[in-house]
């Protein structure tokens, strides 16, 4: 599981629905005009085919382990942990991206790259997770009107994507239920709220570094096993941009143990070059 802050927020765990309109003219951060995110991922909310165009699955040996959001069409941001013991093997990793399903290799946008370098962040600590961020390279991907493959924004220097909007959604194909390990074949959507990086949640919750982490989650939904990895969006200017990446955590959404995320920034991406 999962997150970092940048601000204090006050804890708010009854989270209605709501629908977010985007600007499709933007470059970025838009895959359909509309998006309605009412529920969580662990016990479910599918999510709409093709609301989220940049989350592709990473996948060891054609199985999914974790998620990752496109940035280019030859580049994806993932978490550290992701990768981390498979440095030596990149030959065997590969991206499925232009589905909401794993598992159905009908649908005809679906597009499979094989990764081609992995850079993780030169500060990744596996005992703490902290700086849990990792960047993929692969051949670019067929971007057309029809190819359903979109990209979502990095926050802009004078963006504090917290302070805008303090709603954060998280995508993914992780667990629904925490005892029940099997990862989900749609794509799951989740709302969630930052807490304050000094609550007691957020300590018991294995937070290490408010830095470089923050914590999100409501009492009734969070994020799972494998859903790492994937992105945790704000919605700002009319446009997604990509707040944390699925980190860690204690369980799949235990009360008083909300998900740990890596915080990203425009500085810690453009490391890859």
């Amino acid at each position: 599981m999962l997150l970092f802050i940048c601000i204090v927020f006050s804890y708010i765990y009854l989270i209605s629905g709501t629908t977010y309109k985007c600007d499709p003219s933007i470059s970025c951060g838009c895959s359909v005009s509309t998006t309605n995110v009412t529920s969580r991922i662990v016990g479910g909310e599918t999510a709409s085919d093709y609301a989220w165009g940049w989350i592709v699955s990473l996948q060891l040996l054609d199985g999914h382990i974790c998620g990752a959001s496109l940035l280019t069409p030859e580049y994806a941001v993932t978490a550290a942990h992701c990768v981390h013991d498979f440095m030596n093997y990149i030959s065997r990793f590969k991206i499925l991206a232009g589905t909401n399903y794993l598992n159905d290799a009908s649908i005809p946008t679906i597009q499979r790259r094989s990764i081609i370098s992995i850079t993780m962040h030169p500060k990744y600590d596996p005992n703490t997770v902290e700086n849990d961020i990792a960047i993929l390279k692969f051949s670019p991907l067929t971007i057309s009107s029809n190819s359903k493959i979109t990209f979502i924004c990095l926050p802009k220097e004078y963006e504090d994507p917290f302070q805008t909007n303090n709603n954060l959604v998280a995508i993914g194909w992780g667990y629904l239920l925490e005892d029940v390990q099997d990862v989900s074949n749609s794509l799951q959507q989740v709302t969630v709220q930052a807490y304050s990086s000094t609550s007691n949640e957020c300590q018991q919750s294995g937070m290490a570094n408010p830095s470089v982490q923050f914590c999100a989650g409501t009492m009734a939904g969070d994020t799972c096993q494998g859903d790492s990895g994937g992105p945790l969006m704000a919605f700002v200017n009319k446009r997604w941009v990509l707040a944390g990446i699925t980190s860690t955590g204690n369980g799949c959404a235990r009360v008083g143990y909300p998900g740990v995320y890596a915080r990203v920034c425009i500085q810690i991406l453009t490391h890859s070059g």
